[in-house]
């Protein structure tokens, strides 16, 4: 162990000259205060992240913690606490929130002389955060604590030396022993199936993780995994739930194992449950159990709830500290001046309620303006969407994703969040019937983008319309729905799926929307894919049922639509990609951003590419290149017997307009045709079965002639002009910077193929405005 003593003598010094004549008061009590401490990590010690005393997770499976820190000579001791980042990220204020209300992990006092600590057996796949302060001779250090120093690792994040953080390694593969057999669960009852046997749980498993089970978990005699208790806890989502005892920590009969379930009662409406299966012969916590199974109990969801516009402040009672609530005051200051009900309350609060099922409808007042500020988890299935009769009469409700104000030069804006973090104790995934969205107008109004950025008004905005936690939980969604919505002034990207653990969206429909002023994050194709897969989980699958239909994009330079590049070994099943009849008008003008940049595509997938319109145009003088891209396909995925997997194209009806063509054809980059890295290699080595053409059909119509005002509205004379990619309406009713993208109602529009065969998005079809 290292006993060696550090001090930072110029840090000391630096201490002694800030104090001015005007604190001398407070300066003086500082000083009578201990010398802070700090954790031994990179960042302050400077030895490069593999030097032997930096704090780091350890141990065989990488879920022991070790702690060093700089010693202080002639102190009492150390104080140090341990937290779950989501609960203290905040910095201080959520510090000391947390250790009123027990959610400390760990808060312990140490000797002088300690200068490090090891906590074994933490939770796997877990972000942790540590506090330090010195301890004075002067206090008792039981309940004065008034000599002891200022605390280390009280930084919300922004302030990177000032924070230590920690996350164990993810657990080594865990057998699937425990699931809920959701056509049995009612309001207050599930059936918990049990599986043992280790051929039944190995069915589909690698060579590899069999030999993981077979080494990390204990079997009996008769090859069965080896676990005596059912424990069933309400989740965090909804601690209050109740559950029948007797389930809390039930011990499994030979009647329970014959029968492969147990059902449990005494459940709540409304409410998710953390249910585990333990093995009491191993004494790890975290190493007893098997997999970590979340599950929903039943509930009919109620009437549509209208959310009727109210400007009113937000109430005091809602916040923790006074600084929180001064916070949410400035924003609602913010939002006044964009007449917009904030809106992120009401969908938090929606999620521990258990009086609303899952697939609550809210309604939004067409015509009205929302907004939120902080971003918003979504855990739990909701659909909103602006009033159905408000839409009929021509109104549409608005939803702000931040945008209203700034914090120096940075753009405050949200995200909303697929699933969450943890919270301690809990794993398994988070299920989701549905988040459905229609007929809303989303913006991020003050966002910037490069161009801002180069003309000085501050960096590019970071937003998405939906991100994920780098650490949070899995997440399988059976429903996910965009309809008939508008999307303005998403900076970095749209869906972005990260984190080590596996998602899965049964049904995806982005379907009748419009994307424009998107983008231009930086200055070639920046930012995240439309899609962005992690690849990070081999069990993740975002394509099962994955439909793109009937949207139009305009000059929204992200790198790529579907990207997934990461995995070669994928376990999740076969993709099942449909993209039609949209309208790409300069997809991605200022690199190769490709529609499709996928690899190691498993077997049996299947791609649907028909009836889509893509479109180059500028104005005469216009400085922009006219690049378009088509896929990156490097080769299927491996099988197991060494052959390549097999997938089946359905391609066909694909048109473009006739200007800037590369090569008498639309892509001036990786043409789908191509037979290096492209559907045409996948074609050409038996790989791929196609059906109907790769080509981009050329029809004899230019965009001016097809659209009433498809141009770019400004004219860009350098590469990164503030706003060449700006567009503040597609329909005509914009302004300077809109366009109109109706087609001419000539006869040359009517005899085209691109009208005659419905090509494209239908909206545009009818030569009207909306």
């Amino acid at each position: 162990m290292m006993k060696k003593k550090f001090l930072y003598a110029l840090m000391l010094f630096s201490g002694f000259s800030c104090i001015s004549c005007s604190d001398d008061e407070k300066g003086m009590a500082n000083i009578d205060r201990e010398w802070m401490t700090m954790f031994i990590c990179d960042n302050n010690r400077g030895k490069g992240d593999d030097y032997a005393y930096n704090c780091k997770a350890e141990g065989p499976n990488g879920n022991d913690i070790h702690l060093y820190w700089y010693g202080v000579n002639n102190c009492a001791g150390y104080q140090i606490r341990q937290a779950l980042q989501p609960n203290v990220s905040g910095g201080a204020d959520a510090w000391g929130t947390s250790a009123e209300n027990g959610l400390l992990l760990l808060d312990t006092i140490v000797g002088p002389e300690v200068l490090d600590l090891v906590i074994k057996d933490q939770q796997y796949s877990t972000d942790y955060r540590f506090a330090i302060r010195v301890l004075s001779t002067k206090d008792d250090n039981v309940t004065d604590f008034s000599h002891a120093s200022k605390w280390y690792g009280h930084g919300d994040g922004r302030q990177w030396a000032e924070w230590m953080g920690i996350t164990t390694s993810d657990r080594y593969a865990t057998p699937f022993c425990v699931y809920v057999d959701a056509s049995k669960t009612t309001q207050t009852t599930m059936r918990v199936m049990l599986n043992r046997a280790f051929k039944t749980v190995t069915e589909g498993v690698s060579d590899d993780d069999k030999a993981i089970y077979r080494e990390k978990f204990q079997l009996d005699a008769n090859d069965n995994f080896v676990y005596q208790w059912l424990e069933v806890d309400p989740s965090p989502n909804n601690p209050e739930s109740t559950v029948n005892e007797k389930w809390r920590k039930y011990k499994l009969t030979d009647e329970d194992f014959e029968k492969g379930y147990v059902d449990i009662d005494g459940l709540q409406k409304n409410s998710v449950y953390v249910i585990n299966v333990r093995n009491e012969n191993v004494k790890v916590k975290w190493d007893a159990y098997y997999n970590t199974c979340s599950a929903r109990s039943d509930g009919e969801p109620g009437e549509p709830i209208l959310v009727t516009h109210d400007l009113s402040a937000p109430s005091r009672d809602r916040f923790d500290s006074d600084e929180a609530y001064q916070n949410a005051l400035i924003q609602h200051e913010a939002a006044l001046k964009y007449n917009a009900m904030r809106i992120d309350f009401l969908l938090t609060d929606f999620i521990s309620d258990v009086n609303l099922a899952e697939g609550q409808t809210y309604y939004l007042e067409g015509g009205k303006t929302y907004c939120m500020f902080d971003n918003l988890t979504t855990c739990k299935g909701f659909v909103l969407r602006t009033r159905p009769e408000d839409v009929a009469a021509g109104k549409r409700a608005k939803v702000l994703l931040g945008g209203m104000h700034m914090t120096g030069t940075n753009v405050n804006s949200m995200n909303l969040m697929f699933g969450r973090q943890p919270q301690a104790g809990e794993g398994g995934e988070i299920y989701m019937k549905m988040l459905e969205f229609y007929d809303i107008d989303f913006d991020c109004p003050m966002a910037l983008t490069y161009g801002d950025n180069v003309a000085g008004l501050g960096s590019a905005t970071g937003n998405y319309f939906i991100n994920m936690f780098s650490n949070g939980m899995a997440v399988h969604l059976e429903s996910f729905v965009v309809k008939n919505c508008t999307f303005k002034r998403l900076v970095r990207g749209f869906i972005r799926e990260q984190g080590p653990n596996y998602k899965i969206w049964d049904h995806v429909l982005i379907e009748d929307n419009q994307f424009f002023d998107c983008g231009y994050y930086s200055n070639g194709a920046g930012g995240y894919p439309w899609i962005a897969g992690s690849g990070n989980n081999a069990n993740s699958n975002l394509y099962k049922d994955f439909v793109v239909r009937g949207n139009t994009f305009y000059d929204c330079p992200f790198p790529s639509f579907f990207s997934e590049t990461k995995q070669s070994a994928w376990k999740g099943g076969a993709w099942n990609i449909t993209f039609e009849n949209n309208t790409l008008v300069n997809w991605n003008t200022r690199a190769a951003g490709n529609i499709f940049n996928m690899r190691n595509i498993p077997d049996g997938s299947t791609y649907t590419v028909k009836n889509n319109l893509i479109v180059l145009t500028k104005q005469d003088g216009d400085v922009r290149k006219m690049t378009m891209a088509g896929a990156d396909i490097r080769k299927t995925m491996t099988m197991a017997d060494g052959t390549a997997g097999h997938v089946t194209l359905n391609f066909d009806n694909n048109y473009s307009t006739n200007t800037f063509l590369s090569n008498g054809q639309i892509f001036s980059n990786n043409p789908w045709t191509a037979t290096k890295n492209n559907f045409g290699t996948l074609v050409n080595n038996g790989s791929a079965t196609l059906n109907g053409t790769l080509e981009v059909l050329v029809d004899d119509i230019s965009p001016l002639e097809l659209m009433v005002s498809p141009n770019p509205p400004h004219k860009a004379t350098a590469d990164n002009d503030q706003y060449m990619h700006r567009a503040d309406a597609l329909d005509g009713t914009a302004g300077e910077h809109g366009v109109n993208l109706y087609y001419n109602q000539t006869g040359k529009v009517m005899e085209s193929k691109i009208y005659q065969l419905n090509i494209g998005a239908a909206k545009w079809r009818n030569g009207s405005v909306r």
